[in-house]
């Protein structure tokens, strides 16, 4: 029988993949890093209007958290291989002085964590061996606004959603 996928782990390594990228991440502040990532969807009315530590990612399940394929034969009515689509989001969130120095802010923060994911498609600890990774392959593939309430405002927001391939056996 296949083992089943853990979620959670999934976003956990993405989330340790973010963190350890200096480029992106400095919990300190620092100017044009995110200053805080979490594992979960944010209280969106709540969060999104009161946070102040900003700019701020989640990594969370898209609206199609897992869809399983059997791939091979089954042994006593259960499958022995099963590939896993999950579908995941990273929510950015950012503030700055004027709507279009946000959106270019965010666009940055898009393009950068875009580039981590690729290269690291297979989601293993960040300069972990192969052994590490918890994916086949991990990709992007759809970016959008957070919300159009929010375009052209100091505070906007983006969403990544990520589809990552999970072989079980």
């Amino acid at each position: 029988m296949a083992t089943d996928v853990d979620v959670f782990a999934i976003k956990e390594k993405i989330v340790d993949i973010l963190d350890s990228n200096a480029t992106i991440f400095d919990a300190t502040g620092a100017n044009s890093k995110v200053r805080k990532i979490d594992k979960g969807a944010p209280r969106m009315r709540e969060e999104l209007i009161l946070e102040t530590t900003l700019p701020h990612i989640w990594v969370t399940n898209d609206s199609t958290i897992d869809v399983v394929s059997v791939r091979h034969s089954t042994q006593s009515n259960a499958p022995l291989i099963t590939e896993h689509t999950i579908g995941l989001k990273i929510i950015l969130l950012a503030q700055e002085g004027r709507g279009a120095l946000v959106e270019e802010v965010l666009d940055d923060f898009v393009k950068l964590i875009t580039e981590e994911i690729t290269e690291n498609f297979d989601l293993r600890t960040p300069a972990g061996a192969e052994s590490t990774s918890v994916a086949d392959k991990c990709v992007v593939t759809r970016v959008e606004e957070l919300s159009s309430r929010m375009s052209g405002k100091a505070r906007q927001g983006r969403v990544i959603h990520l589809t990552c391939k999970v072989t079980t056996a």
